[in-house]
């Protein structure tokens, strides 16, 4: 094949690219909106009003992804409920359009509705289902959407998804935010303050004076229940938070989010089996499982991390390792690492090998291990990168490696470096080292 005709073949390619990306896609995009059955955009929905058998609810928007039940009651609203309610309306495909439908609306069951939402935007802009009854063939709705007149029929289910109470709308958790956008955790109680600062997607670090490197699921798991523990009983309208011993709370936490310039903070209370808690500026208290205010009152010890190299992958450059003055060193180089003397696949089992290197058990550092480490090991790269760790064994086996700048030692068992390369466990030693600690045989 000719150069020319390579050239003419790639150019087709790009254009045809192009098209895909620029036109295509979007007229395909913008052919399956036409087919819904109400034409308003969900980000721009400020307002909703559900009529129901269960009642007639109003929600507002408070901001982008929160909003609040104004009627009957004022409290806020389960944001992923209503995110999905308005899916599920503003994603409405009619299954067929009833041709010749006359001005009987009681022929369909939309004289009077058997449920109906009414949909708000910034601009003005008003649109509202209507659910009426069942067509005599099959298990279809009939249903329109004001303004227009036409009469359709639509799944059956968006009868229940519309069927929605003040109660079953409500936010039934202390919080409602992603774990996602916690990017501060502050907690106060009899305990001290502990303060939790996340530093990328799966990293923490934990504040005061010991900036220990923390465990991201165990954060997680330290605020997760303010989002999923669903409260017993509300207590809407409260005015005075002496009543549920929230006056002088016993636990205090301030969540910094994304987005939000101001922490939000929620107080909480054991009277008896249960715990009370509220968000400040709420007037509503909620009533929840009594564990939940002591699972908020951690040893911040059993937060920290058990990577002995808690390093970021990311911000890596380089790993050296050290024994007997001698010095095995990987360092990246563009993509991917080189050095040491070792093959690719070797360096990739050697990584691999470290980034799952977890201990068995974390303590403080007291006085380092008698005698020099059988090696040690120096990660290099940007801050959250750089830790240096010294190994010793232990003379019942197992090892203890300790890293002087954390303050921290870690236990590993005899067998945890069995997975690095043959190669970097040569010049480490590690099976001398192993046989001079093993036990004796009896």
């Amino acid at each position: 094949m000719s150069p020319r005709v390579t050239i003419g073949l790639a150019a087709v390619l790009v254009l045809v690219g192009v098209y895909i990306v620029a036109v295509d896609r979007p007229l395909a995009r913008h052919a399956e909106e036409a087919r819904h059955l109400l034409q308003i955009p969900k980000s721009e929905i400020t307002a909703i009003t559900v009529v129901s058998p269960k009642g007639t609810v109003d929600l507002a928007r408070r901001d982008a992804t929160r909003w609040d039940v104004t009627q009957p009651i004022h409290v806020p609203a389960a944001a992923f409920v209503v995110s999905d309610l308005l899916d599920a309306v503003t994603g409405l495909v009619p299954q067929t359009t009833v041709r010749g439908a006359g001005t009987d609306l009681g022929a369909y069951g939309l004289d009077t509705p058997v449920a109906r939402m009414t949909l708000r935007t910034s601009g003005g802009r008003t649109a509202t289902l209507e659910i009426g009854g069942s067509s005599p063939v099959g298990t279809a709705l009939y249903a329109r959407a004001l303004p227009s007149t036409t009469i359709y029929l639509v799944e059956s289910s968006i009868k229940d998804t519309l069927s929605k109470s003040a109660t079953d709308l409500r936010q039934k958790t202390l919080g409602d935010f992603a774990n996602a956008d916690v990017q501060e955790v502050r907690i106060q109680s009899a305990k001290g303050t502990l303060s939790i600062t996340r530093l990328g997607p799966d990293r923490w670090r934990l504040g005061g004076s010991h900036p220990w490197p923390a465990d991201d699921f165990k954060v997680t798991d330290l605020f997760f229940p303010l989002t999923t523990s669903n409260a017993t009983a509300f207590h809407d309208g409260v005015t005075d938070l002496a009543l549920y011993g929230l006056d002088h709370p016993a636990v205090t936490v301030d969540l910094t989010l994304r987005g939000h310039p101001e922490p939000v903070r929620f107080l909480l209370a054991t009277q008896g089996k249960v715990t009370h808690g509220v968000e400040a500026g709420s007037r509503t208290v909620l009533d929840l499982d009594a564990s939940l205010q002591e699972k908020l009152m951690p040893d911040p010890l059993s937060l920290v991390s058990r990577r002995v190299l808690p390093y970021n992958a990311q911000n890596l450059t380089a790993l050296v390792w050290r024994r007997g003055g001698k010095s095995l060193e990987v360092r990246r180089q563009g993509p991917g690492f080189t050095g040491g003397g070792l093959s690719v696949k070797e360096i990739i089992d050697m990584l691999s090998s470290v980034s799952l290197l977890d201990a068995d058990k974390v303590k403080p550092l007291g006085s380092a291990p008698a005698g020099p480490p059988a090696f040690e090991v120096r990660s290099e790269g940007a801050e959250d990168a750089r830790f240096v760790v010294a190994f010793y064994p232990q003379a019942g086996g197992g090892w203890v490696a300790t890293d002087s700048a954390l303050g921290l030692e870690y236990h590993l068992a005899a067998n945890a470096l069995d997975a690095l390369p043959r190669s970097l466990a040569s010049f480490l030693n590690l099976t001398q080292a192993t046989k001079a600690t093993a036990p004796a045989k009896k």
